[in-house]
């Protein structure tokens, strides 16, 4: 009776041992709730939540295995780089020389989504491991081409240390991630008319039309060039990602037809085109010189694809900078009109500002004009 008594007791601590155990790991293993990508011009941009317990981060290209036999290895930036230049690393109790160039974090900023967050740098082409060594395993990593190539992924480990600078002194465990399954766009809209933040992102950057299907939007694009004068200039810069797939098709079926009757009005009238998807993808901006030829203009459009788009926010500032700096706009009257279904990003990704943009405009005495398209299942 002793024994089973005892037995018992045993089994109730060994519990307690290993919830206790579990709970201290707690904060080092990661979902992808606390995790996301942000597509940015110098590559993708990793926030990881800050939590209690969670003291310094570490991108390695493979994961620990229990009994350490298969070395891994730490993602490295051919250069440094402006978020992780100052950025320190211990190794076998010693901080590493630097440029170490590993990708590591130990300094926690402001995430305006998920609050106080660590920033990992992944850059379009990152390195692992010691091509000099003989025993040793070295790689180099494309990410921008492989997440381009159609089936491929990239695959990485999140290594979370409980002590500062990727300290293997303490406790650490790896995370297991793909990094196009934390970009995929989803499928299935969200429940409200339009996507979060659209209507705040394309009102603040002009006159924005809530349109309530293609069709509607195909006919605000017609009675927006309905106006007096002698010439016009027109461009459309138009969202080329995965969820404009139906969308993208009534474009190429019906949009060129209304226009090419209202064109008639003008002594002069040019049409040009930008496509948009967003950073790290095969393009962020394409632009169509203004063309008088509506078959060209429609030979285009044909070979417009919508694949691709990664996070919600588009490159909808890019692309209204690019139809106004690389097309030669020179009509009485002039209007660009972008039309897409995701919201321009909140804080610029790249070099190109909503200041710049509006700016330019002005210069050029370019009518801005946006058209906001419903969610749609694609």
């Amino acid at each position: 009776m002793k024994n089973r008594i005892r037995w018992v007791l045993f089994l109730c601590l060994l519990g307690l041992f290993e919830a206790s155990l579990a709970a201290q790991d707690a904060p080092l293993n990661l979902t992808p709730s606390s995790v996301r990508v942000e597509a940015r011009e110098d590559g993708y941009h990793l926030f990881v939540k800050a939590v209690p317990g969670l003291s310094s981060l570490l991108l390695t290209e493979a994961f620990e295995t229990p009994d350490h036999h298969l070395a891994s290895y730490a993602l490295r930036s051919l250069e440094p780089t402006a978020v992780g230049r100052l950025e320190k690393r211990l190794l076998d109790g010693k901080f590493l020389t630097e440029p170490h160039n590993s990708i590591v974090s130990s300094s926690p900023t402001t995430d305006a989504l998920l609050g106080q967050a660590y920033e990992l740098h992944l850059p379009p082409v990152i390195e692992y491991g010691n091509r000099s060594s003989p025993n040793s395993r070295w790689g180099q990593v494309k990410v921008k081409e492989l997440l381009s190539t159609p089936g491929q992924g990239f695959w990485f480990s999140i290594r979370a240390f409980a002590k500062p600078y990727a300290d293997y002194s303490g406790a650490y465990q790896d995370n297991a991630f793909e990094l196009k399954t934390l970009l995929v766009q989803t499928s299935v809209p969200s429940g409200s008319r339009y996507e979060k933040g659209l209507v705040e992102g394309f009102s603040r950057l002009g006159d924005a039309y809530q349109a309530t299907d293609i069709r509607d939007a195909l006919g605000r694009i017609v009675q927006s060039i309905s106006r007096p004068g002698d010439s016009l200039d027109l461009v459309l810069a138009i969202d080329t990602t995965k969820s404009m797939v139906k969308n993208l098709r009534a474009v190429k079926e019906n949009l060129l037809g209304p226009i090419r009757a209202q064109a008639k009005k003008f002594k002069a009238f040019r049409i040009g085109l930008v496509f948009y998807r967003d950073y790290m993808e095969t393009y962020l901006t394409k632009t169509v010189a203004f063309q008088t030829n509506f078959d060209a203009v429609q030979s285009e459009l044909d070979k417009a694809v919508a694949e691709g788009g990664g996070d919600i926010p588009e490159a909808v500032v890019e692309a209204l900078y690019a139809g106004l700096s690389e097309l030669n706009w020179s009509a009485a009257n002039r209007v660009i009109i972008a039309l897409g279904d995701a919201p321009p990003h909140p804080s610029p990704r790249g070099s190109v500002t909503e200041a710049q943009m509006r700016q330019l405009a002005e210069s050029k005495k370019v009518e801005i004009q946006l058209i906001l398209l419903p969610q749609t299942v694609f």
